[in-house]
C-alpha cells in the first residue's frame, strides 16, 4: 500500500539522517485500477509526508512543494 510505503520511507530516512525536516512526495500508476479495467491509463495517486520544519513552517512547505510541479 503506498500510504504505508510512504511512512516506511519517511521513517527510515528519520531514523538514519535524523534532519530538522522531512519532505517527501510519492507518485505511483495506480495499477489497481487499471486490473479491474479503468480506462485511464495515466491514473496515478500521489502521497506526501512532511514533518519538522516542512510541518511547522508554511513558507517552506510552499517551496518544497513548488518544486514539485
Amino acid at each position: 500500500i503506498q500510504e504505508e510505503a510512504i511512512e516506511q520511507v519517511a521513517d527510515l530516512l528519520e531514523t538514519k539522517m535524523q534532519p530538522n525536516g522531512l519532505a517527501i512526495v510519492m507518485e505511483a500508476d495506480h495499477h489497481c485500477m487499471h486490473w479491474r479495467g479503468v480506462k485511464d491509463m495515466d491514473a496515478k495517486m500521489i502521497n506526501s509526508v512532511m514533518r519538522g520544519e516542512f510541518l511547522d513552517n508554511p513558507s517552506l512547505r510552499r517551496e518544497f512543494l513548488a518544486l514539485k510541479r
